[in-house]
């Protein structure tokens, strides 16, 4: 039985405020300027109330960003957030049936549409089917109504935009670049058609390039509004994650190498019978010893491919984007040689093993090369675990100076790899002048690097932002971190409010918080002032709430990169790491396995 998601909020949040001993850490915690104006009795008075009055708590819980900052500070182990929550959709619920602002160029005007009408209207289009209109009521609040001219461009192939589109009035064209880079139509989007669901829930560039045929109007969902309405609306979960199977299935068959070579026919009855599997981080696809079963195809992420070795684990190779493995297994119907598992979030085209024996049976010459090529994969398999056996990796030893030795397997499981345009120094040649960092701290008034991190040989990877092909740090309500069109991951300064939430979501530890204005260096007779020592605990407090997220931003803006020129010596570099290490220790990808 599925229990509804407010069902469950509410008899949480109830049975937690009972509990609230009322300490007020968890405000204490808070970034939000909105706190000094209420208190915890307010807050909790509002989640047994129906309704949410009192003006101070309307302002607070609608500026809540759901950072989470408060839930470590609570001694009694309660989710102020999740109460906060409760009373914030109180308070959007009662919203008042106002007009919708519509955005044209960079000037705001009044629409035709209030929040009930176009919260009615989108309950007729098939993507919102099912989908309660309260729910979409709420997520217009946090939604941007925008029209467009004639031929002007709402996304662009190749680039991030990470927003759900809608077409409320007018067409959109969809287009891709041809072999000549000229643009090609797809079809023509009229009212009703959306756009955008493989960039917000895959987190990848766009396939296509939408442009405006004529004036139009697009209601624009951001990827966190897209996450809440899932999590609100079972329908529209289901909706959006059968879409985001289907069209990722259908996208990804036009660039398979394997799916490329078979006739169009074979490739829809294949992909028919096929589902998209998603795998979290560290999920076990299968495992060493599992009986036969289907073909699979890497779509995106990383697969770790591993043996038993006694007590301990054998890698000895990964996976990523268009690999095809269980071939050996399906085809002789053995048990599976080695188990598979994401090393990352990860995305696996599963071909049931039926449908691949009916299409080999069809087709002798394709089951030959198949043959051919799981014989050589599972020889190179059985090279690699000999080798590895006798000379086995090195998977970390953390030193006195907080650097952490790895080997290539490390790299992988500290998303090295997974990174693009990684700074790398040559500890070889580095003088240990500090320069790079001096240099980045004089461009950008915050250090945005650290030299310590991970070693492999004579190279150290800095702690310093990776721009990760899967972020997981982008998941910001107020747009305070996001990712531009052409990749890199920013700080909006604007509108990062320095609630932490994105440098507790790095695995990484590459998000620093610091004082959005830092006090100047003070002289001694200066720093023992009677002004210094009087002066209120209330302004040292505002001082330190005023946090920003800080991170390196790939130098936007600039020509060059800081920190590379800085370096005296040439020690410091930007390198593409799955380019730099594809030939070192472990097979990646289809192209290492091509060289071995």
């Amino acid at each position: 039985m599925t229990i509804d998601y407010f069902d469950q909020l509410r008899d949480e949040v109830e049975r937690e405020v009972m509990a609230c001993i009322g300490c007020n850490d968890c405000m204490l915690a808070c970034p939000l300027p909105e706190k000094r104006f209420v208190t915890i009795a307010e807050l909790n008075a509002g989640v047994l109330a129906e309704t949410i009055k009192a003006p101070n708590v309307a302002a607070f819980v609608q500026a809540c960003t759901q950072c989470g900052q408060c839930i470590p500070a609570c001694p009694a182990d309660l989710h102020r957030a999740d109460m906060v929550l409760w009373n914030k959709m109180k308070v959007e619920n009662a919203a008042l049936n106002q007009v919708m602002q519509l955005q044209v160029g960079e000037s705001v005007t009044s629409s035709q549409w209030t929040l009930d009408s176009l919260s009615t209207f989108l309950t007729e289009i098939p993507l919102f089917d099912g989908v309660d209109p309260l729910h979409l009521r709420r997520m217009l609040l946090s939604s941007t109504l925008r029209q467009m001219t004639s031929n002007e461009v709402l996304c662009r192939e190749g680039q991030y935009h990470e927003r759900l589109f809608i077409l409320l009035e007018g067409q959109v064209e969809q287009s891709v670049k041809d072999s000549l880079n000229l643009p090609t139509r797809i079809l023509v989007m009229g009212p009703g058609s959306f756009h955008g669901e493989l960039a917000v829930l895959g987190n990848q560039e766009e396939s296509y390039t939408l442009t405006a045929i004529r004036s139009s109007i697009v209601l624009e969902l951001t990827k966190a509004t897209v996450h809440r309405l899932k999590k609100e609306s079972t329908a529209f979960r289901n909706t959006m994650d059968e879409l985001y199977r289907r069209r990722a299935l259908w996208t990804y068959a036009r660039q398979s190498p394997l799916l490329a070579a078979l006739p169009e026919k074979d490739v829809e009855n294949l992909l028919k019978q096929s589902h998209l599997h998603i795998l979290a981080s560290g999920e076990i696809l299968y495992r060493e010893g599992d009986k036969s079963g289907n073909l699979y195809i890497a779509r995106a992420g990383f697969l770790k491919v591993s043996r038993k070795a006694g007590q301990s684990e054998l890698v000895l190779q990964y996976f990523r984007e268009g690999d095809v493995f269980g071939v050996a297994s399906l085809l002789f119907e053995q048990a599976q040689s080695a188990t598979v598992s994401a090393n990352t979030r990860s995305e696996v085209i599963v071909i049931p093993g039926q449908a691949v024996q009916q299409l080999l049976n069809d087709r002798p010459n394709l089951r030959r090369e198949l043959v051919k090529e799981a014989k050589r994969n599972e020889e190179s398999l059985q090279k690699i675990s000999k080798e590895r056996l006798l000379q086995p990796q090195l998977n970390g030893s953390m030193s006195m100076t907080n650097t952490m030795t790895v080997g290539m397997e490390g790299l992988l499981d500290q998303g090295i790899i997974q990174g693009h345009e990684l700074l790398v120094i040559n500890t070889a040649i580095c003088t240990n002048c500090n320069n790079c960092v001096d240099a980045c701290e004089r461009r950008h008034g915050h250090a945005r690097l650290e030299r310590r991190g991970l070693q492999m040989g004579n190279l150290l990877f800095p702690t310093a932002c990776r721009h990760c092909e899967d972020p997981v740090c982008l998941l910001c309500s107020v747009n305070g971190i996001v990712r531009s069109p052409d990749g890199e991951i920013t700080i909006v300064n604007d509108n990062c409010i320095g609630c932490g939430a994105c440098a507790e979501r790095c695995p990484y530890g590459n998000i620093q918080m610091h004082n959005r204005n830092p006090e100047p260096a003070q002289g001694l007779l200066k720093r023992f002032s009677l002004f210094d020592l009087f002066k209120s605990k209330a302004d040292d407090e505002a001082r330190e709430s005023e946090r920003l997220a800080v991170k390196c931003n790939l130098c936007a803006g600039f020509d060059d990169y800081a920190c590379v020129r800085g370096c005296p010596v040439g020690a410091a570099m930007r390198v593409n790491p799955l380019d730099q290490f594809r030939g070192t220790d472990l097979h990646i990808g289809l192209e290492s396995k091509k060289n071995t």
